[in-house]
């Protein structure tokens, strides 16, 4: 039995992943476990950004959103006939917090979609499957969705 670890966000990108994992790899026995970072705006300091009535509707907002993700992903799993868990996870770089699930949820894959950008982007703007593939201590699916 396998311990598979999904990325989740609100992209195509992810919903592929999630679809192409169970049709072409998930196993009867296997653990699934979906990951969502969000992104909260905490961080922001005071001269930088928003006030704190619109750092708590950020907040709010992005708590929506995972809700949303979760409900999503939930009723993806069912249509497929596949119980899973979701998982919030929490930290400023997703790509470290998938990682480190990964490690404490005892992960035999990590599953992740891309949106495939180019090498300058990607330099500029960082990768979150890029940084996945070179930190994580098990294998890494990352599957490329072209639409």
């Amino acid at each position: 039995m396998s311990t598979v670890l999904i990325c989740a966000d609100r992209s195509n990108h992810s919903d592929f992943a999630l679809e192409y994992y169970l049709k072409h790899v998930h196993r009867e026995g296997n653990t699934v476990k979906i990951v969502h970072c969000p992104e909260y705006w905490a961080n922001v300091r005071p001269m930088e950004g928003p006030t704190p009535a619109r750092l708590n509707e950020l907040i709010a907002e992005t708590n929506a959103n995972t809700a949303a993700i979760a409900d999503k992903v939930k009723t993806t799993l069912a249509a497929a006939g596949v119980t899973g868990e979701f998982v919030k996870l929490e930290g400023k770089e997703p790509w470290q917090e998938i990682c480190k699930a990964a490690d404490s949820l005892g992960a035999n894959l990590i599953v992740l979609g891309t949106r495939g950008v180019g090498t300058i982007k990607r330099t500029l703007l960082g990768s979150c499957s890029d940084s996945v593939m070179h930190h994580a201590h098990c294998p890494v699916l990352v599957c490329k969705h072209n639409a």
